[in-house]
């Protein structure tokens, strides 16, 4: 049972991360993220999703609908801290054990690892505001696309020679 459940979950997964990840891939085409101005609600706050992603690398991705992405930044930052671990401590060893070319290496990893955590959280945060502008974009012509139908009730009321007249009733409103 445990085996179905977690491979549901990863085929649930997969299905939503290809199916975001595959909106932001056409519409980064289709639409630019400089030309995006704020305005009232908006979906995505830029800002969070950059400062989010800046903490923690693939958030604010995550937070902008695009999870596939943002598991590829999260993925990148894990290993980049990985590599850099390990090499912190090769350097360590080989400084302990007087051993200068492990020491070294250690260094050099470390160094590398450190390059690629500063260059995944900075890419992560400039693509996190990028999506969220771009995914904003997308959506506000995707409401404007739709028909909109509104009812509201009516209560009037007005004068018809030496009468009052009270219509109530239901008026409707359509937007293209």
């Amino acid at each position: 049972m445990r085996r179905f459940l977690l491979l549901f979950t990863v085929f649930i997964g997969v299905s939503l991360m290809s199916i975001n990840a595959q909106n932001y891939r056409v519409n980064k085409h289709i639409y630019d993220y400089r030309m995006y101005i704020p305005e009232f609600g908006d979906a995505y706050n830029p800002t969070v999703a950059g400062v989010t992603s800046f903490f923690i690398p693939g958030l604010g991705q995550m937070l902008s609908g695009e999870i596939g992405r943002g598991i590829g930044f999260l993925g990148g930052s894990v290993a980049s801290t990985l590599v850099t671990t390990v090499g912190w401590n090769v350097m360590n060893t080989g400084l302990y054990r007087e051993n200068l070319s492990a020491a070294s290496m250690g260094l050099a990893l470390t160094l590398v690892g450190a390059a690629g955590m500063l260059g995944v959280t900075i890419a992560s945060t400039v693509d996190a505001v990028k999506v969220a502008k771009v995914n904003n974009l997308y959506v506000r012509d995707y409401r404007k696309s739709k028909a909109l139908l509104e009812f509201a009730p009516y209560i009037g009321q007005f004068n018809a020679g030496n009468q009052i007249v009270r219509p109530v009733g239901m008026s409707m409103c359509i937007s293209f």
